[in-house]
């Protein structure tokens, strides 16, 4: 059975849904200027997982990453690419309806992706960052060399509390700059 993939004319792709640890996700891959982002969105498209690969296709970055063959995949042309949005209102002009920053730029433009997922009001503007506490664990789980030993078995020990700890910090770093969280549920 082949794994559908809707590509559209910018070069976008992105999955059908699936099922991941129980949850239905989908994937959109893009060819950036440094390599191949692949980001994983939950049902309600909030970021569960994002990954830069050096990969210089696309399409075999995400075969890859989906741990499928790449012949597997049927390739359907779509036009034009439909963008990422979460149904959460502006907290600067209470607009409904937040788009993935990253999806106001062409793919091949991308070169700087960040860590935390930004999605922007469409109406204003304004700069919002959604951080889940299960992508926050996936940033921790795969990027284990950023902290110490000491602050791993802390981590390791209580991971709860270690992961609130942090969304504490962030929040303290985005409010600095002046950009909300978004307020979902």
């Amino acid at each position: 059975m082949a794994f559908v993939l809707n590509r559209s004319d910018d070069g976008r792709m992105r999955t059908q849904e699936y099922l991941k640890g129980g949850e239905r996700v989908f994937s959109v891959a893009e060819q950036t200027r440094e390599g191949s982002l692949i980001t994983e969105f939950n049902s309600a498209n909030e970021v569960v997982n994002q990954v830069c690969l050096q990969a210089r296709d696309a399409e075999s970055a995400l075969a890859a990453y989906l741990g499928i063959k790449a012949g597997d995949i049927r390739v359907v042309r779509v036009g034009s690419y439909s963008g990422v949005r979460i149904g959460a209102k502006c907290r600067g002009c209470g607009a409904a309806g937040l788009a993935r920053e990253l999806d106001s730029v062409a793919p091949t433009e991308i070169k700087d992706v960040p860590v935390v997922p930004i999605f922007i009001c469409t109406v204003c503007g304004k700069r919002h960052y959604l951080l889940t506490d299960n992508y926050l664990n996936e940033l921790v789980k795969n990027n284990g060399a950023l902290f110490d030993k000491e602050e791993m078995a802390e981590i390791s020990k209580d991971p709860r509390s270690s992961i609130k700890m942090l969304q504490e910090y962030i929040i303290r770093i985005f409010a600095s700059k002046k950009i909300s969280r978004v307020e979902t549920g």
